[in-house]
């Protein structure tokens, strides 16, 4: 599968793979791809469906398309935030050697098709909404989507991670929060940080405080001070 990606920074940096949520494909990194990229190689790929990459949707093909990056970079450090922590955290458990650092963000939620109401919801909405929010190019794309998420559970999947290990969230999250909580828990010496004033898309919404906290995480691994 040909896979779209954005890249910013040197390939003789360490390497830091951004997998995206539900709603804009690679894109949603800006603020990362800018900032980031000074110190490490930023590539921010379009999960299968989204944006540039043909679809349809499945989490088995977006693991795959991941992996297989994360196997041309690797070791490489790896931060998904949501749909893309879903995905992330995958690839972690099963490639442990191609993951140095983790980075779980906005959740994840663990099994959403039996803790999320919102996921009914969505199954609804009109296909002129999903284009005006989402990367996805039609209603089928994204009900693909939902349906990959209703039989998503990483209940068993979590505990499997050996990657040191951050998971973030922000304070007003708070449909996320709790699975949140759970994931650190459940990942062996993971770190949770729970940002204040900022919800879901923290990524975008409070991009220099994210950063900030994913400097910090990486640093050791990079070779630079705190």
């Amino acid at each position: 599968m040909r896979t779209h990606v954005l890249k910013a920074g040197s390939t003789e940096h360490p390497a830091l793979v951004l997998v995206h949520g539900a709603g804009q494909g690679g894109r949603m990194w800006r603020h990362q791809l800018a900032t980031l990229s000074d110190d490490l190689h930023i590539v921010a790929p379009d999960l299968p469906g989204f944006g540039g990459t043909p679809g349809p949707f499945s989490l088995t093909a977006a693991v795959e398309s991941v992996t297989e990056i994360a196997r041309q970079s690797g070791p490489t450090h790896l931060c998904g935030h949501s749909l893309g922590a879903i995905v992330a955290a995958r690839v972690a458990a099963e490639n442990p050697d191609l993951v140095a650092r983790l980075i779980l963000s906005g959740g994840p939620e663990i099994a959403p098709g039996k803790t999320s109401r919102r996921l009914r919801i969505e199954r609804h909405r009109p296909g002129l909404l999903v284009r005006a929010i989402s990367d996805l190019p039609d209603r089928a794309g994204w009900t693909d989507m939902l349906d990959a998420l209703r039989t998503s559970d990483l209940s068993p999947v979590l505990p499997q991670i050996a990657a040191p290990t951050l998971v973030l969230c922000g304070k007003r999250d708070r449909t996320a929060l709790p699975d949140a909580r759970r994931s650190a828990a459940a990942v062996t010496g993971a770190h949770l940080a729970v940002v204040p004033h900022t919800g879901h898309l923290l990524p975008m919404t409070a991009p220099h405080a994210f950063n900030a906290i994913v400097r910090g995480f990486l640093a050791p691994a990079c070779g630079r001070t705190r």
